[in-house]
């Protein structure tokens, strides 16, 4: 009873706001295909792009992780080969000193003979030159010995007077 009102309300509605059944189907193929266009050559390229960015990112971050882990392993095999060569350096340092310590002894000791033998030397040059001053001494005394003895007997003695004479007074000392 009232659809045949209705329906002429709605054609009038219709035409007050410039609704058209042929322009609006017109307008929603036209409509469907800007959407479908943009669809095709606007967002997938686009949601393509932001996907293989993700995996870039992904793959950044994966990287990320693997030099970091890489990074601590470095330097724990930094930290290791430093303590051994800390140790090394210990050992050598120590053999340096060991080394050092024997060397020294060894001039200590070396040194320590060579004074000895040059003490010993001495005392030999000095006992030589002891003996010397004293047979210098009994020849300056025998020579006194004959002058004086010449002196006081008033006569000239000969070279086998002078012998005995020197051989007494040598005997004699």
């Amino acid at each position: 009873m009232y659809t045949p009102y209705l329906a002429a309300d709605m054609l009038q509605l219709a035409d007050k706001f410039g609704l058209h059944t042929d322009v609006f189907i017109a307008h929603l193929i036209a409509f469907t295909i800007l959407v479908a266009a943009v669809a095709k050559f606007g967002i997938k390229p686009i949601m393509g792009q932001l996907e293989e960015r993700r995996k870039r990112i992904e793959e950044g971050e994966a990287m990320h992780a693997q030099s970091q882990k890489e990074l601590a392993e470095v330097k724990e095999a930094g930290a290791k080969m430093m303590e051994e060569a800390h140790a090394a350096s210990k050992q050598e340092v120590e053999h340096a000193k060991q080394t050092a310590a024997r060397v020294q002894e060894e001039l200590v000791a070396k040194a320590t003979t060579e004074a000895q033998t040059v003490i010993e030397n001495a005392k030999k040059q000095a006992a030589m030159d002891t003996q010397r001053e004293k047979d210098a001494l009994k020849g300056e005394f025998a020579r006194l010995v004959a002058l004086a003895t010449s002196q006081v007997t008033g006569k000239v003695l000969s070279e086998e007077d002078h012998r005995k004479i020197n051989d007494e007074a040598i005997k004699a000392l």
